[in-house]
């Protein structure tokens, strides 16, 4: 912590000081040598009974904020040498004075130039000295009131954190375990003290702090070269589960002001190491915000505003071109939704919060990967973000299971967003991708029995954005394949029999492969031809020709 009593000589109380103790050198031609000592005992006196109080106000105002805020203000207060200034000067003063006092009388009695000179010196010193020490005395008052300011104290706080000695704190960490303090230990405690004190002011203003804290050591580590970044160590683990130690507090102590604070907070980390490419912290910042929502979901207190800072985070890994980012944050998307349909009870045809919240997640999902497709489609297919694609179709399946298995309810629009995301494709001619989004849908249609919510029109959408050779491709993959009994073949398939390894690899290359996995294989289900033959002719009735005819 940086006090103003310890930034440099004030040039105003310098100043004054040094015109007082001119001033006072008149006091040579009025005063006697007794008088004039006896007022410089006088000034001595003051100056130690003063610097006695300012001493015991000054312990005393770091006890308080050590009971009010956290403990280890007193080691700030060890390290950070608080009063040494006001005692060295106060010191000065006092010992000037004392000289003043033992020699005025020695020089009245010794006439002669050199004696004059030296009195002019004691008295303009000692005064000067004494008004210095005096005037001082504004800014430790400032000083100690500065430990009784949780806002002031949280901005020391914040100063004094860097990326140094974050790497200080990790190295000791490693040596020395869990012993080590880390540099945001005391904005945590001071804000979980503030929760317990129902103080949401401070702890919304701590939960900023340790927000612009944690930027901080963010920006200064990218700051270092490659080579820089491999010998340091950087520990950041204890840093995010400071944070949701915040937020267990928040959900049960705080307000949706301070819940949503930390929302914001771990948005603007999250986007801050997007533009940085920092894609681990940023992934622990969009894990944290999870973490929130999970914790605020259980407490009936998750609101939209929560959860919507997802897409942000997806945006910015987008536009800073870090794709880990966003297959990260889509993860830890799907966790949510599945999280909050664990114990889900269907409302009928009205659709439930935690339904809601399902579509609008996956809604998230939707955009950035139709913005994959717009602004890198040159690095979809054979590029970086082709894991990106993967990925996202991965949890978008990987969800779709879980609900055609345990009875969970589907995104209401989820043909719709799939329909979307073909469309970007089409319109960017990656018609591969437009075949697997056709394949997609054809096998929620025909699987999952979803006929009451798929629209010709989808198909005809996607066409007509250029995805005619991709649509079709889709058709005919799916049309090369027969109706295959699942169960009749496992009934056939002895794997004690000669040759059941030959016969199993001959069934699977029978067995479609599906795109939406771990639901039936499509040629599994009786009719599917049938199904998909007719889906396919209401298509070309739309442009009253087959369009597998040309693109």
């Amino acid at each position: 912590m940086v006090f103003s009593s310890l930034r440099g000589i004030s040039r105003f109380n310098l100043g004054v000081s040094l015109l007082v103790g001119g001033l006072s050198t008149g006091l040579l031609l009025v005063l006697p040598a007794e008088p004039l000592s006896s007022l410089f005992q006088v000034l001595a006196l003051a100056q130690a009974s003063l610097l006695a109080i300012i001493v015991s106000v000054g312990l005393l105002s770091v006890q308080i904020a050590a009971s009010q805020f956290t403990p280890l203000i007193g080691r700030r207060f060890e390290e950070d040498n608080f009063l040494t200034g006001t005692i060295l000067r106060f010191g000065v003063s006092i010992g000037l004075a004392l000289i003043a006092m033992l020699l005025i009388p020695v020089l009245y009695s010794v006439p002669g130039q050199r004696s004059t000179i030296g009195q002019i010196l004691l008295v303009g010193g000692g005064v000067g000295a004494a008004t210095y020490s005096f005037l001082s005395v504004i800014n430790v008052k400032d000083d100690m009131l500065a430990y009784l300011n949780p806002e002031s104290l949280l901005d020391d706080l914040l100063e004094a954190v860097s990326f140094e000695a974050y790497r200080r704190f990790s190295e000791e960490l490693k040596e020395n375990g869990h012993t080590a303090r880390s540099p945001v230990l005391e904005i945590f405690q001071m804000g979980q003290r503030a929760f317990e004190d129902n103080d949401n002011h401070t702890a919304i203003y701590a939960i900023d702090t340790l927000s612009q804290a944690s930027r901080k050591i963010l920006v200064e580590y990218s700051n270092l070269d490659e080579d820089e970044r491999k010998e340091v160590r950087f520990h950041h683990q204890d840093l995010f589960e400071y944070w949701e130690r915040l937020i267990d507090s928040a959900v049960e102590r705080g307000t949706d002001k301070t819940l949503y604070q930390i929302v914001l907070s771990q948005k603007e980390i999250a986007i801050s190491a997007a533009e940085l490419h920092e894609s681990s912290l940023g992934s622990k910042a969009a894990n944290t915000l999870e973490y929130l929502c999970k914790q605020a979901y259980e407490r009936d207190r998750l609101e939209k505003s929560y959860y919507a800072r997802f897409k942000h985070i997806l945006d910015a890994s987008i536009e800073h071109d870090v794709p880990v980012l966003a297959i990260s944050t889509s993860i830890y998307m799907k966790w949510l939704a599945l999280f909050i349909t664990r114990d889900f009870e269907s409302e009928g045809e009205r659709r439930s919060r935690e339904e809601r919240v399902v579509d609008t997640l996956f809604g998230y999902i939707r955009d950035t990967w139709s913005k994959v497709f717009e602004e890198k489609s040159d690095l979809v297919e054979q590029g970086k973000y082709r894991d990106v694609h993967d990925q996202f179709e991965e949890e978008i399946n990987h969800y779709v299971s879980t609900c055609w298995a345990f009875d969970r309810p589907y995104p209401s629009n989820l043909e719709s967003d799939l329909t979307a995301v073909a469309i970007s494709a089409a319109e960017n001619d990656e018609q591969w991708a437009v075949s697997r989004f056709t394949r997609m849908i054809v096998e929620l249609w025909v699987v999952t029995e979803r006929q009451e919510v798929l629209r010709i029109n989808d198909l005809a959408r996607i066409i007509d954005s250029g995805g005619r050779e991709g649509v079709n491709d889709a058709f005919e993959y799916i049309l090369s394949y027969d109706y295959l009994d699942e169960r009749d073949a496992c009934d056939r398939l002895i794997m004690t029999e000669d040759g059941w390894d030959e016969k199993l690899t001959g069934w699977e290359a029978k067995s479609y492969d599906n795109v939406v996995e771990h639901i039936a294989r499509l040629n599994s289900i009786s009719g599917f031809r049938e199904q998909v033959i007719e889906l396919r002719e209401q298509v070309s009735e739309r442009y009253e020709t087959s369009f597998a005819d040309s693109a």
